[in-house]
């Protein structure tokens, strides 16, 4: 998927993705900016920031010195970043519509925080390896993905419907498969360990969340799933949302499984 494939893609979801803020997306910013530990006066890059759920509690926790850089290719969801910035009265915060993987500050960053993006660049070790480089020695860098297992039924559900209605076999994403790569702890801490980092330390945080067939629509419009609808009229999407929920019924799916999975390590300091 490139860069302006993720882009659109967030754009159109926009505002189901907003719907979800407050119960998912800004509960997992703060327990990543917790892990992250900001301090008054850091300098923080939070890339694939979204709409601003890890970059507000960050921009608070570093000023009045301090500074963040929001970087993402959604300008949707960094125009929803804006609108909230100004409201809290921060102003310590930056968005910017750019790709991270090209962000040219090396060495800038006490602290890189990367919630839920890895898994979209167009080759996550080179992608991650960038933002490595973007902190300073010493610096510190957060990472958060979805646990083993995490939307794990809503999406086997979701191949499932497209398929029925398409007559097509459904494999899952790309990015599905990336995050698959690092969704364990031993396997996130090897993989950043290999890419520079040290001192990885990991944990998981277990939360599932009510869902019926009217949320579990929304939460697909709302992030990359919708990829998996990409194409079809809009009465096929209506054909696949009524046999999601005809799945969900038959499952007895009633819970969402959002679990993550928060890393963080650092940069060695120079001659180290």
């Amino acid at each position: 998927m490139t860069g302006t494939d993720v882009g659109a893609l967030f754009d159109a979801g926009a505002r189901e993705f907003d719907a979800w803020s407050d119960r998912l997306w800004d509960r997992m910013g703060a327990l990543t900016v917790e892990a992250a530990d900001p301090r008054p006066g850091e300098r923080v890059l939070d890339a694939c920031c979204g709409a601003g759920a890890s970059a507000l509690p960050a921009a608070r926790a570093v000023a009045p010195a301090g500074a963040v850089d929001a970087v993402d290719l959604s300008q949707a969801l960094l125009d929803q970043g804006r609108r909230r910035a100004a409201a809290h009265g921060v102003d310590n915060l930056t968005f910017t519509a750019a790709d991270v993987c090209a962000w040219p500050r090396p060495a800038t960053y006490d602290l890189v925080q990367v919630v839920h993006g890895v898994a979209f660049f167009p080759d996550m070790d080179a992608g991650t390896s960038h933002l490595v480089r973007a902190l300073r020695p010493g610096g510190r860098m957060v990472v958060t993905v979805w646990a083993e297992g995490a939307l794990a039924s809503l999406m086997t559900l979701l191949r499932q419907a497209v398929s029925d209605v398409t007559g097509r076999t459904v494999a899952p994403p790309g990015f599905q498969q990336a995050r698959e790569r690092i969704a364990d702890a031993d396997r996130t801490a090897a993989w950043l360990h290999r890419l520079g980092l040290r001192g990885v330390r990991t944990r998981r945080h277990d939360r599932h969340l009510p869902l019926d067939p009217a949320t579990a629509w929304e939460f697909v419009l709302g992030n990359a799933a919708r990829s998996m609808l990409d194409g079809l009229p809009g009465p096929a999407r209506d054909r696949v949302r009524a046999r999601l929920a005809d799945l969900m019924e038959r499952d007895a799916l009633t819970r969402l499984d959002v679990s993550i999975l928060i890393a963080v390590g650092h940069r060695p300091a120079s001659g180290h």
